[in-house]
């Protein structure tokens, strides 16, 4: 695929010291509420080609990017990281002018957004967080020997690079392949019905056949470095709890990337006894802003722009994470007055 085909969006770049930023800065001008999106692993600003039009229908200004590795932004050099992220986004925010935002992070970009809303809570005015990381159980990861075992040890990156030589050689066969169509399907997306999307996974399949090497190696520089799971990144969710920055989470109730089930407990244990809320999306999955953008785009749109309509608030309230937490702990009891205990048999060969 030539440079003419470039199947990533182009916006204006920002010349960093990481390296240039593509970024795009869309919507009706100050003093409408500025909402910066944060895309995910592998992710780019095509990620909210669905939820942009949607905000700034609402209103909102809304400011996209590309993280250094994915879309058209540079490869920075060292670990792909929050840190790193938080410094790039930290550098795209003074290189606009912009004092504070509201950030919206989906899934490796809540990530950063915690991250970012962490260490500069005066320039965050309001968090959304959609089925954010960062509190995946290492024991559920798929592949987990691989990962933990090789990736993320001092020879991961031997790893990588491995990787990226193979990608490297097998550019032109993956490319072929694409246009052909035989990767079609390769990069279905987490929804509820994945063949009415069949359109923006063969996008992302082109993404990747564009720059192979590229893109195979950000992902697995972003999977050795980002603190993807709770043993890493729980301090993190932690500090939501003392921020005075208002945070919302968003989730499908399908994902089966980030399962809510999964993480479920240990954010009701971190933040059951606040105020802050989770709203779920019926039946959606992981790309949630993609298969129900415009329901998403209501709830957002409503939280950034601190709506004060009533029945707002009584969503809002019915979907407090203390709420749900006295749930669970009702059902856990009915479960356990429900299930009585069995009296343990006598082992043979003992006595009683």
């Amino acid at each position: 695929m030539s440079q003419a085909e470039c199947p990533f969006v182009k916006g204006q770049i920002a010349q960093l010291p990481g390296g240039d930023v593509n970024y795009l800065l869309q919507g009706p001008p100050a003093p409408a509420p500025l909402v910066v999106c944060i895309h995910g692993i592998n992710g780019s600003i095509g990620s909210f080609s669905a939820l942009e039009p949607q905000l700034r229908a609402r209103g909102l200004r809304v400011l996209l990017y590309d993280l250094y590795g994915f879309g058209l932004s540079a490869a920075s050099r060292g670990r792909l990281d929050h840190h790193t992220y938080v410094q790039q986004l930290q550098g795209l925010l003074d290189f606009l002018g912009i004092a504070n935002a509201s950030l919206l992070g989906f899934s490796m970009g809540g990530i950063v957004a915690i991250e970012f809303a962490k260490c500069n809570p005066e320039r965050v005015t309001r968090l959304l967080l959609a089925a954010p990381g960062g509190l995946l159980q290492r024991a559920e990861t798929p592949c987990a020997p691989i990962l933990f075992g090789c990736l993320r040890t001092r020879c991961g990156c031997v790893l990588v690079n491995l990787a990226s030589c193979i990608a490297c050689c097998c550019r032109y066969p993956i490319r072929r392949a694409a246009r052909k169509g035989r990767l079609d399907g390769t990069f279905q997306l987490d929804v509820r019905e994945p063949e009415h999307f069949s359109d923006v996974s063969h996008e992302n399949m082109l993404r990747f056949a564009w720059n192979p090497r590229r893109s195979l190696t950000s992902y697995l520089r972003a999977l050795r470095s980002m603190p993807l799971w709770s043993n890493d990144f729980r301090s993190g969710f932690e500090s939501l709890a003392t921020s005075n920055v208002p945070v919302l989470f968003l989730w499908g109730s399908s994902d089966s990337t980030i399962p809510w089930w999964e993480i479920r407990e240990e954010l009701l244990d971190i933040l059951g006894d606040s105020e802050v809320s989770c709203i779920h999306l019926s039946r959606a999955g992981h790309h949630m802003l993609i298969e129900d953008a415009e329901q998403a785009a209501v709830y957002i749109s409503a939280w950034f722009m601190n709506s004060k309509d009533p029945s707002w608030h009584q969503l809002l309230q019915s979907w407090r994470l203390k709420e749900l937490a006295a749930q669970l702990a009702a059902r856990k009891r009915q479960e356990s007055q429900a299930s009585p205990v069995r009296p343990t048999p006598a082992v043979l060969g003992t006595s009683t």
